[in-house]
């Protein structure tokens, strides 16, 4: 199993790395809508759809409005629908947890509608980032997510006590979400040393930004969880050797990368 986690983990780094690097703006495009396909197939089973034609169609649709929302979107356009996912996400964890997990009302209507808003706005962010600014850009802002996962981790095992929403991911605890920040602000401040972008604030101010940011993936992946704890599934798909889904990959970034598109657009000199 770990050979099986670890192979799997060297191909995903190696053609992630190609499409960013050595790959075309036209193959990136394509390579997010197939993976916007994929991530829209595992939705479908949040909403309970069983058929296959039904989960296809509905995988379909999504790909269909991510090229559309791709091409013919202008960037007020994303602020709203980043501004509606931020919202949406945020309500729905607190109310789960506020709730113990029961009566969250996440109907099948809900969560179909929500895919094509959360999803599509990732994907469209995830292109234009590619399409406009230079690569290092965007894999920087990855690393802030990954730096507060890593972070998160660590200091949640040598310091969690507090929870942080037990009944939606019990492992979280929220000296691993300070520790998570703490990381991911070490990061990006030397990722912004050495890239130094031009940038019309501060670094210390965009590495608090891009760091605040970050801690934001922690909310969705705490969406992801209670989507999966309520049809009672541990993975979203078993399409990744050893790591489950596209969906429990991109859990931390379907929120952030957004939120980081909109804030290189507004700090770009």
């Amino acid at each position: 199993m770990l050979r099986t986690r670890v192979i799997a983990a060297l191909v995903l780094v190696f053609l992630f790395g190609w499409l960013l690097f050595g790959a075309s703006d036209q193959v990136w495009f394509y390579a997010v809508l197939v993976t916007t396909f994929a991530a829209g197939w595992e939705w479908s089973q949040f909403a309970k759809l069983k058929h296959p034609v039904a989960r296809l169609l509905y995988a379909f649709a999504i790909t269909l409005t991510t090229y559309l929302s791709t091409v013919y979107f202008a960037y007020d356009d994303l602020i709203l629908f980043t501004v509606f996912s931020v919202v949406l996400m945020t309500i729905k964890v607190f109310q789960y947890q506020l709730k113990a997990g029961h009566n969250a009302g996440n109907s099948s209507v809900f969560v179909l509608l929500s895919g094509f808003l959360i999803l599509t706005t990732f994907a469209t962010s995830l292109t234009w980032m590619k399409w406009q600014f230079e690569p290092l850009w965007l894999l920087l802002s990855l690393m802030v997510i990954w730096a507060v996962d890593i972070g998160a981790y660590f200091s949640g095992r040598a310091f969690g006590k507090r929870k942080l929403a037990v009944h939606v991911s019990p492992g979280k605890t929220w000296e691993g979400v300070y520790g998570g920040f703490i990381f991911a602000f070490v990061v990006v401040s030397i990722g912004l040393y050495y890239l130094a972008p031009q940038i019309s604030i501060h670094w210390v101010a965009m590495a608090f930004a891009l760091s605040l940011i970050g801690l934001y993936s922690v909310i969705g992946d705490l969406f992801e969880s209670l989507l999966k704890r309520q049809v009672g599934v541990k993975d979203s798909s078993q399409l990744l050797p050893g790591h489950g889904g596209v969906l429990d990959r991109l859990d931390s970034s379907i929120l952030a990368v957004p939120m980081f598109y909109l804030l290189w657009q507004g700090v770009m000199a």
